[in-house]
C-alpha cells in the first residue's frame, strides 16, 4: 500500500473517530439531538454540582432555557442535554473553541482578549470583584489588606485586578494564586491566607453555604472591579449566538427572569440591584 493511500486512510478514521464537522453547533444538534453544556463545579450561585450530584445554578438554568428555544427551533421531538465539568478559565474556553462544548454555562467575564479566542452572548449578569476574611481577623476597610495574604483563582479577572491594586496603592499584598474557589475557601477557613479575593455573586454562593455565615464572614462594602457576565460561545458561529440570544431575550421579556433570579440570588442574600434589572430591560430584545 503506498503511503499516500495509508495517510488518506488515516484521516478517515481521525475524522470518523471525532465526528464530522458542522458549520454551526445547530447543524450538529440537529443530526445528533444532543445539547452539550460545559460548567463550572464550583461556583454557587451560578453554577455548581448539588447533594445529588446533577449541575445546577443561575446559568445553567439559562442554558436549559437556551437548549429548550433550539429543539423548539429545529422542530426537534426532544433534546439531550449533557454537562462537563470545566474547573480553570483556560480550560473553559478551550473546550468552547475546540467545540468539545456548544457553550459555556458559569461565571463568565466578557472581557476583549477573550472575544479574541471565543463569543458571548447577551449579558446575564452583573457583579464586580471584593475580598472576603474571617470575622475574627478584622479586615473592614481596603487599607486592612495592606501586608496580609489573599487568595485568588488565577487566570481570572480578579488576579488582575488584585495586582493592579497592589501597584496603584503600593500595598504590601502576598497573592497567592490557587485553581478553585473551593480551594480559596479551604485555605481562608484554616487560616493559610486572611482574605479569599472573587467576584462577589461568587463570595455569596461561597459563604451561604455556611450554616453560621454571618457570624464566620465579612466582605469588604468596596466593590474593586466591574464584571458584566455572559455564556461562552463559538467564535464567528453566529447562527447559533443569535438562537440562544433570542432564548435570553424572550426570558428577559417576561416575568419568569426574575423568578429565577429570586431562586438563585434574593435567598443567597442578593436581592436584584438596579444594574441587573436594568440590564434585563435592556436587553429583551424583541423579534
Amino acid at each position: 500500500m503506498s503511503r499516500l493511500v495509508v495517510l488518506v486512510a488515516a484521516l478517515f478514521a481521525a475524522s470518523s473517530a471525532y465526528g464530522e464537522e458542522y458549520e454551526s453547533n445547530l447543524d450538529r444538534i440537529a443530526a445528533t439531538g444532543e445539547f452539550r453544556i460545559g460548567f463550572v463545579p464550583d461556583a454557587p450561585p451560578l453554577s455548581f454540582v448539588d447533594r445529588n450530584g446533577e449541575a445546577v445554578g443561575y446559568s445553567v438554568d439559562l442554558c436549559r432555557r437556551i437548549a429548550s428555544g433550539i429543539r423548539d427551533e429545529l422542530g426537534l421531538e426532544n433534546i439531550e442535554i449533557t454537562f462537563t465539568p470545566l474547573v480553570s478559565m483556560q480550560e473553559r474556553l478551550s473546550a468552547v473553541e475546540e467545540r468539545r462544548v456548544d457553550i459555556e454555562c458559569g461565571a463568565t467575564t466578557v472581557t476583549l482578549a477573550r472575544r479574541e479566542r471565543v463569543d458571548f452572548t447577551l449579558m446575564i449578569f452583573i457583579t464586580g470583584s471584593t475580598v472576603l476574611s474571617r470575622r475574627s481577623d478584622g479586615i473592614d476597610d481596603v487599607a486592612d489588606l495592606d501586608g496580609k495574604r489573599v487568595a485568588v483563582i488565577a487566570g481570572t479577572t480578579t488576579e488582575d485586578t488584585i495586582r493592579e491594586f497592589v501597584a496603584v496603592n503600593e500595598f504590601d499584598i502576598e497573592i497567592q494564586l490557587i485553581a478553585t474557589h473551593d480551594e480559596g475557601m479551604e485555605l481562608l477557613n484554616r487560616g493559610s491566607v486572611d482574605g479569599y479575593a472573587s467576584d462577589r455573586a461568587m463570595l455569596l454562593g461561597q459563604v451561604f453555604r455556611s450554616e453560621n455565615a454571618a457570624e464566620e464572614y465579612t466582605m469588604l462594602g468596596t466593590v474593586l472591579s466591574f464584571e458584566p457576565y455572559a455564556l461562552v460561545v463559538p467564535r464567528g458561529d453566529s447562527r447559533f449566538r443569535l438562537s440562544a440570544d433570542r432564548a435570553l431575550a424572550q426570558l428577559y421579556r417576561s416575568v419568569a427572569i426574575r423568578r429565577l433570579y429570586d431562586r438563585w440570588f434574593t435567598r443567597f442574600g442578593e436581592p436584584l440591584s438596579p444594574i441587573v434589572e436594568a440590564m434585563y430591560q435592556f436587553q429583551a430584545v424583541g423579534e
